[in-house]
């Protein structure tokens, strides 16, 4: 026999208590988040653009999170598009002018100096 001392169900926010961390049960990105593009409207040039993500899948299709917007091969947003995704990093098109930034700055491919 299963005696309850209080009550047998309870409500949403009594079930997971975070203590103050992200809760790992929201998802980060939502198919809400895709259509705005207020993180790329008046970008300029590669330096504006920070890439904060990357989920790389060359069978089933790639996606990259650019300044809060999540884009895939081909997409275009603003004067942004994505010309190709890799798995460390993007090719970009920003007002006709072509550049590849990584997640992680300290990665960017260095200009031989001569």
């Amino acid at each position: 026999m299963i005696f309850s001392v209080g009550p047998v169900f309870a409500a949403p926010e009594d079930l997971y208590n975070a203590r103050g961390k992200r809760d790992p049960f929201v998802p980060l990105v939502t198919m809400s988040s895709r259509p705005t593009a207020a993180g790329l409207i008046g970008v300029e040039s590669i330096d504006e653009i920070k890439v904060e993500g990357i989920i790389y899948d060359p069978e089933n299709g790639s996606f990259v999170i650019v300044n809060g917007s999540v884009m895939k091969e081909g997409e275009e947003q603003g004067t942004v598009k994505v010309l190709k995704i890799e798995a460390g990093g993007a090719y970009f098109s920003i007002n006709g002018l072509e550049g590849f930034k990584t997640q992680y700055p300290s990665e960017q491919p260095k200009k031989d100096k001569q």
